[in-house]
């Protein structure tokens, strides 16, 4: 079995590579348990990514948490996770010291009723919101150019998909 924790980093762009802001969804968000004291998370709300290398089902796992607002006790609790895809590409810079802010965006519905949590990824000091994506069809995950490592774009994983 491959260590994916050693292949990760060994190719793994330079903590330097371009990070532009995206939407990415969290991942379990429906099995978390909020803690009974803790206020409703609202778009907006500051979280935390943590990483968890001893996470049994994926050593590349970041974990999303909850950051104590203004004026609320200290409890934060994990909301999901990043998805598998996003953070083995983001872990390598986790790693190596690169700081990045997440924002919670709200909910977001999708077709057959289910729904989905966005989180905005974003490194500290760039702007607030990235620009939002209306488009008119669907559209594909285009590959990176080889030139170009970085998480540019839609990351890998996340589909718009119709809506009939």
């Amino acid at each position: 079995m491959t260590d994916l924790r050693h292949t990760a980093a060994a190719s793994a762009p330079s903590i330097g590579a371009a990070l532009r802001a995206f939407r990415t969804p969290v991942r379990g968000h429906a099995f978390a348990a909020r803690p009974p004291e803790a206020a409703p998370l609202q778009p907006g709300r500051r979280l935390a990514l943590r990483r968890e290398p001893d996470n049994p089902v994926d050593p590349l796992a970041v974990a999303v948490w909850t950051s104590p607002a203004d004026g609320e006790a200290a409890t934060a609790w994990r909301v999901g996770y990043l998805d598998r895809q996003v953070a083995a590409r983001l872990t390598p810079r986790l790693d190596a010291g690169l700081r990045v802010e997440a924002r919670l965006d709200g909910w977001i519905a999708e077709p057959q009723g289910r729904w989905r949590r966005p989180v905005v990824l974003l490194r500290p000091g760039t702007a607030a919101t990235p620009p939002l994506e209306a488009p008119s069809r669907p559209r594909s995950v285009r590959a990176l150019p080889a030139d170009r490592p970085g998480l540019w774009g839609r990351p890998p994983g996340v589909r718009i998909r119709p809506v009939n």
